[in-house]
């Protein structure tokens, strides 16, 4: 199963949709640090903006994406199984 591509918000967001058709279980916002360097804060969605939680940073689009998850309601081994990957690659 191959993942969605993240969808194009604005110049510096993009949602990550996984299980849910309608709501992003993730949104990835670009930010330039001190350095110059592009850097992309990946952030829980939810539609309570008190429950949004920053879960990383990372140093590309593609690294955030793939952190993300699907729900798996069935897991099989120790990483939550299909459709998600095993975290050695």
């Amino acid at each position: 199963m191959d993942r969605p591509k993240p969808i194009r918000y604005d110049r510096d967001t993009w949602l990550v949709m996984r299980n849910d058709d309608v709501l992003p279980k993730a949104v990835v916002k670009r930010f330039t640090d001190r350095r110059g360097v592009d850097q992309y804060l990946l952030v829980k969605w939810d539609l309570d903006p008190a429950k949004r939680t920053l879960m990383a940073v990372c140093d590309s689009l593609e690294k955030a994406d793939g952190l993300v998850l699907y729900n798996n309601h069935n897991p099989l081994g120790f990483w939550n199984g299909p459709p998600n990957r095993h975290p050695a690659g």
